[in-house]
């Protein structure tokens, strides 16, 4: 009897950037037995696929639970909360995503403003974000970024 954690991230699979900083997260900070923990990704491709993605979400946990008994799957959808403090598109966003997780029984993880700037610091331009997070990856940046920043606010 395993678990699935399937997170959801804004990148593409190009990309992947989103992913290396969860992962080294999830490296860092947790101990996890692997063998009844299995980590996969789906790559939305744009914030704003969520709900696209479905198939995808429902394809990976059906085969995993076909490969063990009891095996279940969690599903964890992330996102950038971008301006939400002064656009109000950006707050409806959150809103919706909020109340989609609850609907669909999803966990929810938002970064502020963006992922870069939980883990670099500092905004990233798109074309950049891949090279940015290789080097945070090559360098091991996890063992710099503060836990305060990791951290639920409410």
């Amino acid at each position: 009897m395993g678990v699935q954690y399937i997170f959801v991230v804004e990148t593409n699979s190009k990309c992947k950037s989103d992913w290396i900083y969860i992962r080294d997260t999830i490296e860092r900070f947790y101990q996890w037995n692997q063998p009844q923990i299995k980590l996969s990704v789906v790559y939305m491709n744009g914030k704003g696929n969520y709900k696209n993605k479905e198939k995808d979400i429902r394809s990976l946990s059906k085969q995993y639970q076909s490969a063990g008994k009891g095996n279940q799957s969690k599903v964890i959808l992330c996102f950038d909360c971008d301006e939400y403090e002064k656009d109000m598109y950006d707050q409806q966003f959150l809103n919706d995503v909020r109340q989609y997780c609850r609907s669909m029984n999803y966990e929810f993880v938002w970064f502020c403003k963006d992922i870069e700037s939980v883990y670099l610091g500092r905004s990233v331009e798109d074309k950049q974000k891949k090279k940015e997070s290789a080097i945070f990856k090559a360098q091991n940046g996890i063992k710099h970024v503060d836990v305060n920043k990791l951290l639920v606010k409410n």
